[in-house]
């Protein structure tokens, strides 16, 4: 058995339309990072829907957020809280969605959480190849690298399965596997909802953007999501508005900005 590097099985050539919402999958392509030629696997097609309001984020102003540094494990108690707050493309729906980024010399740190009354949680976390997006999900999405146009996404479930990506655009995107425990994820369910916190290692970005660097001052960009396809109250709320006249998360041009402090 070939040695993984870094733990990390990488990856997915997965050809989408849209990785955080409703989306039309075609084929992905699964292979490990030593592995030699990929192995072809059909993904079901699934129909986009429409929307059912006019609701354009436009004429909004994108959003910025200071991400503290921490030393050791963050308190969440003295870490600022954003909102994800906009609604968009359907009816508004009675869920409200909340999260906190933080950073240490060696990791971004996600908390986020959901007050949603009817929950869906079918994924298991050990489904490496997890549509959460179909489930009550949150999603995080973040550029590295202001000179490099390609971004990754982090969507998680309430049962801590992910579906991770990365590409310049919601079609063509690589989905990125991993069988260790990278993200160290744990999730709860709470009185109004659920919530869940993660963390993503500077060293896993890196192998993707080596140039990456997380010191004070530094400008990022990135946006926080809450969606769910299949759910009984089908919806999406982003934190920066998106400019689109079709549910569409993957718009980099409307990422809000995360100061490193």
């Amino acid at each position: 058995m070939k040695k993984r590097t870094f733990g990390l099985i990488s990856a997915i050539a997965l050809m989408v339309c849209l990785a955080g919402c409703a989306q039309t999958a075609k084929i992905e392509t699964v292979e490990t990072i030593e592995a030699g030629e990929p192995v072809p696997v059909e993904a079901e097609p699934q129909e986009e829907d429409a929307p059912t309001t006019d609701a354009s984020a436009g004429d909004e102003a994108l959003r910025s957020y200071s991400v503290a540094h921490v030393d050791g494990a963050p308190d969440w108690d003295a870490i600022s809280v954003l909102d994800i707050d906009n609604q968009q493309w359907l009816d508004p729906v009675d869920i409200a969605a909340h999260a906190q980024l933080c950073y240490d010399d060696e990791a971004f740190y996600v908390r986020m959480w959901a007050e949603e009354a009817d929950i869906r949680a079918e994924y298991p976390a050990d489904d490496l190849l997890a549509n959460t997006y179909e489930d009550s999900c949150l999603e995080f999405f973040l550029s590295p690298v202001p000179e490099d146009a390609r971004y990754l996404n982090f969507e998680f479930n309430p049962n801590c399965a992910v579906g991770a990506q990365i590409g310049t655009e919601k079609a063509n995107r690589t989905r990125l596997v991993r069988t260790d425990d990278v993200y160290e994820a744990s999730s709860a369910r709470t009185e109004s909802g659920w919530e869940i916190t993660y963390k993503i290692p500077f060293d896993f970005i890196r192998q993707l953007y080596p140039d990456f660097t997380a010191e004070s001052g530094t400008v990022l960009r990135g946006n926080f999501y809450k969606c769910g396809n299949l759910t009984a109250n089908k919806h999406y709320l982003s934190w920066s508005p998106t400019d689109s006249d079709t549910p569409n998360f993957h718009m980099p041009e409307c990422f809000g900005e995360l100061v490193l402090e």
